[in-house]
């Protein structure tokens, strides 16, 4: 993609900005005793990118391990930076500094969507300073590659950041020497089947011959699930693979069937019916 200079100075400009905004939100972590990491935007345009304007980025998002978040919450307030969403369950705190909107997640992805706790992959990052100048906590990226499959899934493949295809291309050619460990991680966070149902969305979708080497090797988890995606692929629609299309209440509640887990599958769901339901009563389901 070719960007014209204007676009190219306006992207720089805004990745400062977040920088130096993210310099104050870790220092304000700190300070609080709050575990945080930075993920996506801000660190993967560094990280994955030749030119970090190539990788455009909105705001800026950070991971806390969830025991954490009262404090993180506290040193918002303390600070007087405002507060445009807070929610206990889901685990989400957004605010904004300097204009810029940061939104901090105490859950991997989304709740009963896989073992993975932020505590666990935060337990696994490693303290470094050569990104920014400043210290931060890097994530695996065996487990970054997982928060963006996640991600994926959560908005159930139709309305996922335009970026993240490239971004996961570009983790998973890198970690072509660890595809098994990141098998066996999927695995054991019961996501084996939201990692190969991302696979096959960015083989078939986008064209990745990276993933389309790698899903030859993830094992198939045979449950409904399967079965009812390609029973989606095969309504009358104008492309061959229909997984960008799950759009609305179906594609919500197939993503909370991606769990290997069937307990992580039941209470998926009955939180989201839950949600809808407290919703339609005019009440925020918090």
């Amino acid at each position: 993609m070719s960007l014209s200079d204007e676009e190219r100075i306006r992207r720089l400009i805004f990745d400062a900005v977040a920088v130096n905004v993210l310099k104050k939100v870790l220092a304000a972590a700190e300070e609080a005793g709050a575990r945080v990491a930075p993920v996506k935007g801000v660190v993967l345009a560094r990280w994955l990118y030749d030119d970090l304007a190539e990788r455009r980025y909105q705001d800026l998002d950070l991971l806390i391990a969830r025991d954490d978040l009262p404090r993180m919450e506290a040193a918002v307030a303390g600070r007087g930076w405002p507060v445009q969403v807070r929610s206990a369950e889901m685990g989400e705190l957004e605010f904004t500094v300097d204009r810029l909107t940061v939104e901090v997640h105490g859950e991997f992805g989304r709740r009963d969507l896989s073992r993975l706790t932020t505590a666990e992959v935060l337990a696994r990052a490693l303290a470094e300073r050569r990104t920014f100048g400043f210290e931060i906590r890097r994530l695996d990226d065996v487990d970054h590659l997982l928060l963006l499959v996640a991600n994926v899934v959560k908005k159930s493949f139709t309305y996922a950041n335009r970026h993240q295809p490239a971004d996961l291309d570009r983790l998973i050619a890198g970690l072509r020497p660890r595809w098994d460990e990141l098998i066996a991680r999927a695995r054991a966070a019961a996501f084996l089947s939201g990692l190969r149902a991302v696979s096959t969305w960015m083989a078939d979708e986008h064209g990745s011959p990276a993933f389309a080497e790698f899903i030859r090797v993830v094992p198939a988890a045979p449950r409904i699930v399967p079965t009812v995606v390609r029973w989606y692929r095969r309504r009358d629609r104008p492309r061959a693979n229909r997984l960008h299309t799950a759009g609305g209440l179906f594609g919500l509640a197939l993503a909370t069937q991606m769990p290997d887990d069937l307990r992580l599958r039941t209470r998926g769901l009955a939180r989201l019916v839950r949600r809808g339901v407290v919703r339609r009563l005019g009440r925020e389901p918090g």
